[in-house]
């Protein structure tokens, strides 16, 4: 019969094995980065501008939707403002009134929706980025700034 008995150093080595994979510091000469699937992972300078190109469209898109949903919660307070109900915040102060906006499933649906999409793609950059790649990394900042470029001007008005 065999005994396992737990060492206190065997916890650490175990432990220790397990991030022996992860890297703290950036990866400045492998273009073999897996991106999202070990079936994506550029080999070849064009395989890497591809991966390159999409992060940077995906950044893109991203602030685009951000600008689009600041579009449309002004939009839809706009066209429902006349609906809103007006809850007093004191009984001695008038001033402090607040509106409230009534949930509507025309409204809080899609933007439920876009939010959900907004927040994937997020998750998706953020994933690149974690693969400690320096290209991936300033494929997603051109590409946000690409971005903030293109919309931020549109959210002003």
């Amino acid at each position: 019969m065999t005994s396992t008995t737990s060492m206190p150093g065997s916890m650490a080595s175990a432990s220790s094995g397990m991030l022996s994979g992860m890297s703290s510091s950036f990866n400045v000469n492998n273009f073999a980065t897996t991106l999202y699937s070990t079936d994506w992972m550029p080999t070849t300078p064009a395989g890497y501008a591809g991966s390159w190109l999409f992060l940077c469209f995906l950044a893109f898109i991203w602030r685009g939707l951000i600008a689009t949903l600041l579009k449309l919660d002004a939009y839809w307070t706009r066209k429902h403002e006349t609906y809103s109900i007006l809850v007093d915040g004191g009984k001695e102060r008038v001033d402090r009134k607040q509106t409230v906006e009534v949930w509507r499933t025309s409204v809080n649906l899609p933007r439920a929706a876009l939010t959900t999409v907004i927040q994937g793609i997020a998750y998706l950059l953020m994933i690149a980025v974690m693969t400690m790649n320096v290209g991936f990394f300033f494929a997603v900042l051109v590409g946000y700034f690409m971005g903030e470029l293109s919309f931020k001007r549109l959210h002003a008005r």
